[in-house]
């Protein structure tokens, strides 16, 4: 594992933990004025998204989107607001998200990966990131939805679910774990020692 592989890992988890303990004071979704019920793409299981999403907590932003790797597909968290590292297009414009999370305070977060699944590739990516307060649930996923099927992981499309039942229906985040290929790992240490038996 590279050094920027090591910041690039540790910063997902270092950041998601600043999370936690704290008030979600807004979440933002980037949107055209045609976009329907906070949605870019119409399905049944949450809003689907070309672009990624601010949180706000305790007055500081963070940035959720796809662009985990050069080509902008798997999960990432950075400090800051999604225009500073994502192309918004010119139509689009902030909207808070309307949303029952709003308000409460991050109990716990977490994160489910999945192996890079191209030929010849080593390491994870982030699939999905679980947000859980005292009652509310907002999961988050790099996952494609064609024809109203939820069925291309490590996308560039953002896939936010507030339902534990649709997780579960789509074996999404910890639903994922054993069946659908996801992992979970406490820490950066874990992950990498998952890492060293894996491709080292």
């Amino acid at each position: 594992m590279t050094k920027d592989d090591i910041k690039l890992y540790s910063q997902q988890f270092d950041n998601l933990d600043r999370l936690v303990g704290k008030c979600i004071d807004e979440i933002v979704f980037y949107l055209n004025d045609t976009d329907k019920d906070f949605s870019e793409v119409e399905n049944s299981f949450g809003k689907s998204l070309h672009s990624g999403i601010d949180i706000k907590v305790d007055k500081t932003y963070f940035s959720i989107g796809c662009r985990f790797t050069d080509i902008h597909y798997g999960l990432t968290i950075t400090n800051g607001r999604t225009p500073e590292f994502e192309f918004i297009e010119e139509e689009k414009s902030p909207i808070t998200f309307d949303t029952k999370i709003t308000g409460q305070t991050i109990k716990s977060v977490d994160i489910y990966w999945m192996k890079i699944p191209w030929d010849g590739a080593v390491g994870y990516y982030p699939q999905e990131f679980v947000i859980k307060t005292e009652n509310e649930f907002l999961l988050l996923s790099s996952i494609e939805i064609n024809n109203g099927e939820v069925n291309t992981e490590f996308t560039d499309e953002l896939l936010i679910i507030e339902s534990e039942e649709t997780a579960k229906k789509l074996k999404l985040g910890h639903y994922g774990l054993g069946g659908n290929d996801r992992e979970w790992f406490k820490n950066f240490d874990e992950l990498n020692e998952a890492y060293k038996k894996n491709w080292l």
